[in-house]
């Protein structure tokens, strides 16, 4: 299985799928499901749903098929284009990115630039450069030069970066942010017999407000929900243990609550039941596993559970380094262990 993860989690980080246009990467999905499930399909917002096995109770388990972007929102007479932000990104990681600008004529490469350091004022030098400041150099000479390269206002843009392996069965990539839980999910749910109705679902516009999630899970009606993603591994300099406590290679996290850094509002306390029995399929299997209480972020499930009278729900998550950046890194190891439970969630059946 190792392999053929690895050659997953490839090819989808390296596919190209901005909140609104995840076309490329649902075409991965599908293909990689159809034969495997019972039924696999796109809803009319973009979502991909497979459902395979029967039964009264239903697991829906969510992953996020979108990746944080751009969006083209001005082209000036020479040709250099503005952009604005399309989820959250720290903007001087921008500067000096190779980006795919997704135009009406194909792709249109380009840099991210800004003004030298070499010319700013003192003061310029000491403030953070922010996205404003920037803009996209396509070699262009004029506006009407980009606009014929198929380039308009309202065209997504992406990252582009390769995928690496390192030491230790480490990998780095963009868009880990969730292409690894799309990988897991794909795998467990080909693999599994389950013992109820599962329901996997891709999910499209996660980065900008859980969507995709919204109408999905009120679309599927599941007895329980799951949402598998990233989370912040804290084992490298500059973090302090108690920020974040999760390391790369200690096991899937298991979540006990997440939210608004100031109250834990906006978020999700996972359900006591739920959150028990992926601890105890996870105990079973004998597969390590960490706890997190998260501050400042949250995942699909936090839609799913309250999707029409309220769904049980929890979150598995990757322990991932440096996400929402460019050039993320994960272990193969806690992947692998990760596509075991959730396949041993959907062969146990549904705890309520």
């Amino acid at each position: 299985m190792a392999d053929e993860l690895l050659e997953l989690l490839k090819r989808l980080s390296q596919a190209h799928g901005p909140p609104g246009q995840e076309d490329e990467v649902a075409d991965i999905v599908i293909s990689e499901l159809k034969g495997h499930v019972d039924e696999v399909f796109r809803d009319s917002f973009g979502n991909v749903i497979a459902r395979k096995g029967s039964g009264e109770k239903s697991l829906m388990i969510a992953a996020h098929m979108d990746e944080i972007a751009l969006i083209v929102k001005s082209i000036d007479g020479k040709g250099f284009i503005r952009f604005a932000k399309l989820g959250g990104i720290w903007d001087q990681l921008l500067v000096g990115q190779h980006v795919v600008i997704h135009g009406s004529k194909g792709r249109v490469r380009g840099v991210i630039g800004s003004k030298a350091v070499h010319v700013m004022k003192e003061d310029e030098r000491r403030q953070l450069l922010t996205y404003d400041k920037m803009f996209i150099d396509v070699g262009a000479k004029s506006a009407s030069e980009v606009k014929e390269m198929g380039v308009e206002i309202g065209d997504f843009i992406t990252i582009d970066k390769p995928f690496i392996q390192l030491a230790n069965s480490l990998v780095a990539g963009k868009a880990f942010d969730d292409r690894a839980g799309c990988a897991a999910l794909i795998q467990a749910v080909k693999q599994a017999e389950p013992n109820c109705k599962v329901y996997a679902v891709f999910t499209v516009q996660e980065e900008v407000g859980l969507r995709g999630a919204t109408v999905s899970g009120y679309a599927v009606k599941p007895t329980v929900g799951i949402a598998v993603d990233v989370t912040i591994a804290g084992d490298h300099p500059g973090m302090e243990a108690h920020e974040a406590p999760v390391k790369v290679g200690g096991g899937p996290v298991i979540l006990a609550a997440d939210g608004r850094r100031d109250s834990l509002g906006g978020g999700l306390i996972p359900n006591p039941k739920v959150k028990r029995w992926i601890m105890s399929v996870a105990e079973k299997l004998k597969i390590p596993f960490q706890l997190e209480v998260l501050e400042g972020g949250t995942t699909d499930a936090t839609a799913i559970h309250l999707s029409r009278e309220g769904v049980p729900s929890g979150v598995i998550s990757i322990p991932t380094r440096y996400i929402h950046t460019f050039q993320e890194i994960l272990s193969m190891e806690d992947l692998e262990r990760l596509t075991s439970l959730l396949k041993g969630l959907m062969e146990s059946g549904v705890p309520v």
